[in-house]
């Protein structure tokens, strides 16, 4: 009996492990790329990489931080075709480089199997220079 206890936790330990990207809910950290992309000639000007943090509460409430930009993110998210991924609402405030404060909606695809998620968003505002982009690849 006790080998088949050993066993099963053995067996079972992988999946459980995976368990923490069966879902987008919980906390993500990486590096978030802050770019403005033109539509017809693409960035603007070079990309900025700040580390950051987003935590995606039960209630679907979203709360995030780029301390070296500045930048805090507030929101709110809900399922995108499941459980594993969300579509994010979020206002970004406070930024030293003010075109990445204001609206921006996007995506969290979630990859349980390689253990990453990328987030992408897009601000809902236009600038003369085009639109206001943050992309990241982030962990649990």
């Amino acid at each position: 009996m006790r080998l088949l206890l050993v066993l099963a936790a053995v067996t079972l330990a992988p999946m459980a492990h995976g368990q923490e990207y069966a879902r987008y809910l919980g906390g993500w950290q990486g590096s978030f790329l802050l770019y403005v992309a033109q539509q017809d000639t693409g960035a603007q000007g070079p990309p900025e990489v700040f580390d950051g943090s987003l935590q995606i509460a039960a209630d679907g409430s979203v709360r995030g931080q780029l301390p070296e930009a500045s930048c805090t993110l507030t929101g709110s998210s809900t399922d995108f075709l499941s459980s594993v991924n969300a579509s994010l609402d979020l206002d970004v405030s406070g930024c030293k480089d003010s075109r990445f404060n204001g609206h921006f909606v996007g995506k969290l695809i979630n990859n349980p199997i390689l253990k990453y998620a990328s987030l992408r968003l897009s601000s809902m505002r236009s600038l003369d220079a085009g639109t206001a982009q943050v992309s990241a690849i982030l962990r649990r």
